[in-house]
């Protein structure tokens, strides 16, 4: 009989993505980290534990298990037995009290005089985060109440990290082990995190004022070393990263070692190299990102440089496809893209285990409340902006002063926000997929379909699923996505619209129609049939009872976003190339395009920046995944497969 495991929550830190595969299928993990009773990770230490754990926004404080207090203990008693210094109270000449300090051992015979002092003011433990409370579905949002803070005395309140080998051995030894030889870490939850206005009399925030500070200045100078006015007046040593160190001996050995910086890493395109999922630099790279986030979510206007964002890209763009762990400041200068700031920041990190500038956004109330707003569907950096300037700092300010203000889509994903921000497993994107597919099969025979966006690139769980659909008769792809919608909203499964769209069908599935030497125009996918949907499983264990007892039962499955695009066959490759590569790999694939091919790419297909015209690359037979590597070998790019592709 198989064991029973309470539910799990898998972390992703050090493990490759086939491992991760291979152990969400043997654990089933749980996606919600609400929902696990333990948490198991490849990790050795409490600090990375807890590290992990705020980088899921869990906050939280350890909780000093026993063996932890008899070290502290023992060490305690190892200081005490040391000869320590006798406070004597001696006279001066004028008859005044004066304290001496004596360590030799010849005074321990002498009487201590205690002293009085003032108590140490020591750190919270506990980090407040400014995340807000999320909303429910319009309906109850609006007569929402704030959840009551946890009481930190009881063990529901403490999450507990655990070596992966608990899992293992426990299925080895057949039972479930005792988990203190597991346990690596275990943190009070330090509560509900405090919502504080900010204070209208205080310059911006600390968080911003280093970005401010960081910022180079607009204008080029021919003295780089030498600081202009305004920078030496307003920015403060303890705000800018540290200096790089001289070299020791050690450190210049290390320098004249280091490792060959790999070829495709002197090509300026991303969609020449291979960026995997996960890779030696994760830990950094996500404080990395933390700040560049936050550079491109508050604006040029907040950051004071237009292009502060792009330093931070180009150096984690070269660090994601970099194969060996970083060692020294000089080795990241070594590398293209990454300057003295990235170097500096390696350094600061190497140095402390984190970057001060990460620890603040974390807890900025702007830079929180900014990356609130674009977790709703269709809310954008400006549209968040815009929210945050009037005044907005909750789901519940976005309903209460401008539902009426938001689109039809926006209303609905305010509605599911909650929904829509749980992960779903492989298997269950999959599944949809798949459900998706038989619609489309029995509407019309002969369609394939590919799963994209993150599932394809090789994510563990998902936020969303990317469903690509074409047919090799190209007149069954045209006014398509009419029917499947109403075939799929009749199964119960479609419970919304975010948005629709059949601008292929309207022009007869031809590409685009573009003009050499015009403006080029946005994002390419929205040039094609697409549909973004709210999703629901109709079927759920005591659906027959449930509904038995109460005709009205609510559904208990959570809603998720589906998109659906369809395409014709003739550009298919180019559609799945269009929507499974990373940001920063379809950026750079649409330039290398433009200047070494003279060609406009985008998900609906190839043109000739000279005249416009459509440029055919995906001629011959085969399935969708063929047409796309015959893409590629067009193009003039070495194939990289999807798990290759995970750019920024």
């Amino acid at each position: 009989m198989p064991l029973k495991f309470p539910p799990i929550y898998l972390l992703k830190s050090f493990l490759k993505v086939d491992e991760l595969h291979k152990l969400a299928k043997q654990i089933d993990p749980v996606y919600n980290l609400e929902e696990a009773e333990l948490i198991l990770g490849n990790i050795k230490t409490a600090k990375r534990a807890a590290h992990d754990l705020r980088t899921l926004k869990l906050f939280t404080e350890e909780v000093v298990s026993k063996g932890k207090i008899n070290d502290t203990s023992e060490a305690e008693n190892e200081r005490r037995t040391r000869p320590k210094k006798k406070q004597r109270v001696n006279k001066d000449k004028d008859g005044k009290d004066v304290i001496t300090l004596d360590s030799s051992t010849e005074s321990e015979g002498q009487t201590d005089t205690e002293v009085a002092s003032k108590p140490r003011k020591t750190p919270s433990n506990g980090r407040i985060s400014a995340t807000v409370s999320l909303g429910e579905p319009a309906s109850a949002i609006r007569n929402a109440s704030t959840k009551p803070n946890r009481s930190h005395g009881t063990k529901k309140d403490t999450v507990k990290v655990l070596k992966l080998s608990w899992y293992t051995d426990s299925v080895t030894a057949g039972k479930l082990l005792p988990i203190e030889d597991y346990l690596i870490y275990e943190g009070r939850i330090t509560g509900e995190p405090q919502h504080t206005k900010p204070d209208k009399q205080k310059n911006p925030s600390h968080a911003l004022s280093r970005m401010k500070a960081e910022a180079p200045p607009m204008e080029k100078s021919h003295h780089r070393n030498k600081p202009s006015k305004s920078q030496s007046q307003g920015s403060q040593a303890s705000t800018r990263p540290p200096r790089l160190l001289h070299e020791t001996t050690s450190e210049h050995d290390i320098v004249a070692n280091l490792p060959p910086v790999p070829a495709y890493l002197h090509s300026k395109y991303s969609c020449e190299r291979p960026t995997p999922l996960h890779c030696v630099n994760d830990e950094f790279l996500s404080q990395l990102r933390i700040i560049r986030d936050a550079h491109i979510l508050m604006g040029a206007e907040a950051v004071g440089h237009k292009f502060s964002d792009k330093a931070y890209s180009g150096g984690i763009s070269t660090i994601s496809a970099y194969p060996y762990k970083l060692k020294s400041a000089k080795e990241v200068l070594n590398l293209p893209n990454c300057g003295q700031k990235i170097a500096g920041l390696f350094q600061e990190w190497k140095n402390t285990g984190h970057l001060q500038e990460a620890d603040d956004l974390q807890t900025d109330e702007k830079n929180q409340a900014l990356i609130l707003f674009t977790g709703i569907f269709d809310v954008g950096d400006t549209t968040a902006r815009q929210f945050y300037k009037k005044g907005w700092r909750t789901i519940e300010d976005v309903i209460q002063y401008g539902w009426d203000t938001l689109h039809r889509g926006q209303q609905i994903g305010v509605k599911f926000y909650n929904e829509f921000q749980q992960r779903m497993s492989r298997k269950e994107v999959e599944k949809i997929a798949n459900i998706v597919l038989d619609h489309a099969v029995k509407l019309r025979p002969g369609f394939q379909m590919v799963i994209c966006g993150g599932y394809r690139k090789g994510k563990p769980d998902c936020g969303d699923v990317d469903v690509i659909l074409s047919n090799p008769d190209e007149e069954t792809t045209e006014g398509f996505l009419c029917p499947l919608l109403e075939s799929l909203e009749e199964s119960g499964h479609v419970t919304h619209t975010l948005k629709y769209s059949e601008r292929t069908s309207e022009r007869g599935q031809s590409p685009v129609s573009w003009k050499g030497g015009m403006k080029r125009s946005k994002s390419g996918f929205d040039s094609l049939d697409h549909m973004f949907v709210a999703w629901q499983d109709p079927d759920w264990p005591m659906k027959k009872a449930d509904l038995k007892k109460n005709p009205n039962a609510e559904n208990p499955n959570p809603h998720r976003r589906v998109d659906i695009i369809v395409t014709p066959w003739k550009t298919a490759g180019c559609a799945i190339l269009g929507w499974s590569g990373g940001k920063a790999f379809e950026k750079d694939l649409r330039s290398f395009c433009r200047n070494k091919k003279g060609w406009k790419f985008d998900s609906s297909g190839v043109r000739s920046v000279a005249n416009g015209t459509w440029i055919d690359l995906e001629k011959g037979g085969g399935d969708m995944l063929v047409k796309e590597k015959r893409v590629f070998e067009a193009i003039g790019l070495e194939w990289r497969d999807p798990i290759e592709r995970c750019t920024d």
